[in-house]
């Protein structure tokens, strides 16, 4: 169903990897994607504007379960686009994972990545590409799929005055919904409904896990309801606002893994609460991942980008 070996899609991008925090003495790392053209001095393509250059940062998908950062199948052709175009560097960071972590686990990882963005990548950058390439921590957008659109949404509203604007594909927005809390039949991508057994047994292949997390409403057990900062929609309620420079959502009405419903009422409760912001929901026909071939200037997308891009690179 994946191909994990196949990275031909970031041929065109220098990486740099590095460890951003240690657990029990256990390194994880972020992936740090330069187009190419920035650290080949015998290019062409001219590097446009500030000698400071923006950043992408953007958390992968997987359910909370799987993947990972450079997971080709889930990392969409369009975050290398658009870094091409305004030279900008792409952060993707790893993360733990769900059953073994916790989601409180989980958002502290991405909370210490932030940290490290903030105080560490411009001199990390600067020494390992010996000084051809500045960072300008300033400007940074984020984005993030499915269970990645949830936590790009989460970095949003914790860091409304340092981050540009915010971007998530098809996110994770209400694990409150029966969908994500109760056991039914759930067919996704056409395929059957997966024995409860796969869960327990999760070294099983990512894609299965993922699913039988959603099937099976396991969700519950890792998302209480008391706990209100897990949940986007909580947050807003309770006063959290998201970056000044909007929030671009997109979402397959036909999503069998992640309802739409879910993007539905982020929209709604923003309008609700924060009336005066710019919050752009593209509704597309197709199913999860959707966008797996889609060009920053398709119309859908060209039009909610816009805006936000200008933001961000100002």
């Amino acid at each position: 169903m994946f191909n994990p070996d196949d990275l031909s899609r970031f041929s065109n991008f220098t990486i740099l990897t590095t460890p951003y925090k240690t657990v029990l003495g256990h390194q994880i790392t972020t992936d740090i994607l330069i187009p190419s053209h920035m650290t080949n001095k015998s290019s062409s393509i001219p590097t446009e504007g500030s000698p400071l250059r923006p950043v992408l940062l953007r958390i992968h998908g997987g359910g909370l379960v799987g993947a990972s950062s450079l997971f080709p199948d889930f990392f969409a052709p369009w975050h290398m686009e658009l870094a091409s175009r305004h030279s900008a560097l792409i952060v993707s960071p790893n993360y733990r994972l769900l059953p073994e972590s916790s989601v409180e686990e989980i958002l502290s990882d991405i909370e210490d990545l932030w940290t490290w963005v903030q105080k560490d990548m411009m001199a990390f950058v600067e020494a390992q590409t010996k000084g051809s390439v500045s960072v300008d921590t300033s400007r940074i957008i984020t984005a993030g799929d499915s269970a990645g659109g949830y936590l790009s949404l989460m970095l949003g509203l914790s860091h409304p005055d340092k981050i540009k604007a915010v971007t998530a594909s098809y996110p994770m927005v209400d694990a409150k919904s029966r969908h994500f809390r109760e056991s039914y039949e759930k067919p996704m991508f056409g395929l059957p409904q997966l024995p409860r057994s796969l869960i327990d047994d999760h070294l099983r292949r990512t894609a299965e896990l993922m699913f039988a997390y959603v099937q099976h409403g396991t969700f519950k057990d890792h998302f209480p309801l008391e706990r209100r900062e897990f949940f986007p929609l909580d947050r807003l309620e309770d006063g959290a606002r998201f970056p000044r420079g909007g929030v671009f959502l997109w979402h397959g009405k036909g999503d069998t893994v992640v309802p739409v419903e879910g993007s539905v009422k982020l929209k709604e409760k923003v309008t609700e609460v924060d009336p005066g912001l710019k919050f752009w929901l593209a509704l597309e026909e197709g199913d999860h991942g959707f966008d797996a071939q889609s060009k920053i200037d398709d119309g859908w997308m060209a039009e909610g980008l816009k805006d936000l891009v200008k933001v961000w690179l100002a």
